[in-house]
């Protein structure tokens, strides 16, 4: 067998598939196996590809099983599979590696209810490069920075946003038919990153449809108006399907996609990463309209050991 290590096997695998692949599913391969050559790294602190063994994938199988679903775990060892095996091809390893990966049972439930961070990111960076300013750059951003409910972002009009300020009001106007989920309760005064008002104004400047919603200018517009809640779940729904931003997706005709969740699932992530920098929760639960108690209990999709370990740190033991 040749030594080389796994992170220059990742990239020949990635150049392989370049031609056959789109550029959103380069990066969702990207980050699978970057999960392997993390955990590869830190575990043994294995570092060449002909040091694994089918007991370590066995072992990275179960380290994985503690934070994903079943989904997404046939996901990510499908495609470490179809890694290990262009590596065989290549001769730098033994087929017994690839083949020792045996696929778990799709649960056929709902899909993930969270999208890592780190995923979510490189969405958003192919949004930056590709797809600047665009409606979806908009929808995304706003869903993740501000962790807002499909019906808070659809109520937003170009008014509403202040990018010199950099805040935006979140305003009830249920008679408008833009209702807020707890109504007067729900509105609030939203700071945004200096980033999100330049995608804004942006958006705003050139690319936005000048249609208006009962004399009413809204923020997420298409040319027939105030864009429809259906239209913001499926554009998200696609955003984080295995196609990535180019629509692409490789399930398309079998059903929708296991890696693809929902806003509100972005809504879940975005307040466990704010919850994960530390944020206070009280400051935090008035940002994105819900109670401390609400939040710890359905948002809050951190582990026992995760919680652990942050109150260790506050509390510098």
């Amino acid at each position: 067998m040749t030594h080389i290590t796994i992170g220059e096997a990742i990239d020949a695998y990635l150049e392989e598939r370049r031609s056959e692949l789109s550029a959103s599913s380069i990066q969702n391969h990207r980050y699978q196996l970057k999960q392997f050559r993390l955990w590869a790294r830190g575990a043994d602190g294995v570092d060449n590809l002909d040091d694994i063994d089918p007991i370590d994938l066995s072992k990275f199988r179960r380290y994985r099983s503690e934070s994903i679903n079943s989904n997404t775990m046939y996901n990510q060892l499908g495609v470490l599979r179809l890694f290990l095996r262009f590596c065989h091809r290549m001769q730098w390893i033994a087929e017994s590696v690839p083949e020792s990966i045996v696929l778990p049972t799709r649960s056929g439930q709902a899909r993930d209810s969270t999208i890592d961070p780190d995923r979510l990111a490189s969405i958003l960076d192919e949004l930056e490069r590709y797809a600047y300013a665009s409606v979806d750059h908009v929808i995304l951003s706003l869903l993740w920075t501000c962790s807002f409910r499909i019906g808070g972002l659809r109520a937003l009009d170009v008014g509403d946003v202040h990018v010199q300020g950099q805040w935006v009001d979140v305003v009830h106007r249920p008679e408008e038919g833009t209702p807020l989920k707890n109504q007067v309760g729900s509105e609030r005064e939203v700071n945004l990153h200096g980033w999100v008002c330049d995608v804004i104004q942006a958006w705003i400047d050139d690319r936005r449809p000048g249609s208006t919603d009962d004399g009413r200018e809204p923020l997420v517009s298409t040319k027939h108006g105030r864009i429809a809640r259906s239209s913001i779940r499926e554009r998200v729904y696609s955003l984080t399907d295995c196609g990535g931003i180019d629509w692409g997706c490789e399930c398309s005709g079998s059903g929708k996609c296991d890696m693809s969740v929902s806003p509100h699932d972005v809504r879940r992530s975005s307040i466990t990463a704010w919850l994960d920098d530390k944020t206070d929760p009280a400051l935090l639960s008035s940002r994105v309209d819900t109670s401390q108690k609400t939040m710890e209990r359905h948002y809050d999709v951190r582990s026992k050991s995760d919680r652990r370990k942050l109150r260790r740190d506050a509390f510098d033991m």
